[in-house]
């Protein structure tokens, strides 16, 4: 595939309101881009000859001639997504319609940069292998979701200060690039997770929201009006620094209330071992009180930070996801509503909190699709 035929904004115009509507009538292209008949029937023969598009079956409409739906080619383009998390990695294959066609991952204590790279090493060209080799070079880029200055807060989930300062002057994107031989793009990882819910999940119906997703620490993204804000420094929805209050009248930040690594401080303390998030598929529901504890405490600090939230970009929902099980999920948006309900929202409509719907892999999912969206896209 040459990818220099899809940069077009003509192109790019008609990829996008075909990803938009999932499958259009030829005819309508046309009609919805006020190209000509002549342009858009040039356009969308250059695409199918290019193998990004599809046309389906004649479908009989209720009137005049039957038409030909045109989708997008799944196989038309491919993207790898990589999630570096402060407990885990995740590392994805995904096709033009944003669909994992293969996914590998991994826990530890604490990420480095050569753990990181070796686990890249170590998968990627398993992952390529489960596409057909004759799609291999329709694979385009990598996306990494990070986060914002990983080194810090390393004394908060307790690990060595020098091995994560590490990634301080690490040149992660061209690292890499090294080791996939494709051009890589980085982000912040709550970001790339609300963009993964943008694109692929809530997106669909939720013109504008807050996002908060729950890891190792909690972090968040921002859409408004169908757009994924980035802000000055690429870092919008830093929803994790909102400060929270204590019981003690101090504060602290959101990162220290409503996160995994406090359930994992919870556990040490009721059992008297070291539980990290490799441990918690059997936790969530062995240590049912904990959780249940861990829930409510999370629950309300992120109410109150929705409440803020709202209250300063008026969100009509918040969206909550995180690395944990659906049911967990279901359980904390449920407390979540009823401690907004308990919130003073004097002043604003109150947000409600909606139930994400990617998970563990939002933050990879949502980075796999920055380099497609950069190459055929309009943004």
């Amino acid at each position: 595939m040459d990818s220099s035929s899809i940069r077009n904004h003509n192109e790019r115009l008609v990829l996008s309101l075909i990803w938009k509507t999932g499958n259009i009538p030829s005819s309508k292209i046309a009609q919805l881009t006020s190209f000509s008949a002549q342009t858009s029937s040039v356009i969308t023969r250059k695409l199918e000859d290019a193998e990004l598009i599809i046309k389906g079956k004649p479908v009989k409409g209720n009137v005049g001639k039957p038409y030909l739906p045109i989708s997008l080619n799944p196989d038309g383009a491919f993207a790898f997504g990589l999630l570096i998390g402060r407990r885990h990695a995740e590392l994805v294959l995904v096709d033009f319609l944003g669909q994992i066609r293969a996914e590998r991952s991994i826990y530890y204590t604490f990420p480095t940069p050569e753990r990181v790279l070796q686990f890249v090493r170590n998968n990627i060209t398993d992952i390529q292998n489960e596409i057909s080799p004759s799609l291999h070079s329709r694979i385009i880029g990598i996306g990494i979701a990070v986060p914002f200055e990983l080194w810090k807060w390393s004394d908060v989930i307790g690990v060595p200060r020098e091995e994560m300062n590490s990634w301080k002057d690490f040149d992660l994107n061209g690292e890499i690039s090294v080791i996939t031989l494709l051009p890589a793009i980085s982000a912040n990882d709550g970001t790339m997770a609300c963009n993964g819910e943008l694109v692929f999940g809530q997106g669909s119906v939720r013109n504008s929201f807050g996002y908060f997703f729950v890891d190792t620490f909690i972090g968040g993204g921002l859409v408004l009006d169908g757009k994924l804000v980035l802000g000055h420094n690429n870092n919008a929805g830093a929803f994790g620094t909102i400060p929270v209050s204590l019981p003690n009248g101090s504060s602290t930040q959101l990162i220290q209330k409503s996160s995994i690594y406090v359930l994992e401080k919870m556990l040490h303390e009721y059992t008297g071992q070291q539980v990290f998030q490799d441990k918690f598929s059997k936790i969530w529901y062995e240590q049912e009180t904990i959780v249940n504890n861990w829930i409510e405490d999370t629950a309300k600090g992120i109410a109150i930070a929705s409440v803020a939230v709202s209250a300063i970009v008026d969100v009509p929902n918040i969206i909550i996801d995180g690395n944990f099980p659906d049911y967990i999920r279901s359980k904390l948006v449920d407390s979540i509503n009823d401690w907004i309900h308990k919130v003073d929202t004097r002043g604003i409509v109150p947000p409600k909190a909606e139930e994400g719907t990617l998970g563990s892999r939002a933050g990879a999912i949502g980075a796999a699709f920055q380099p497609i969206a950069s190459q055929f896209f309009i943004n």
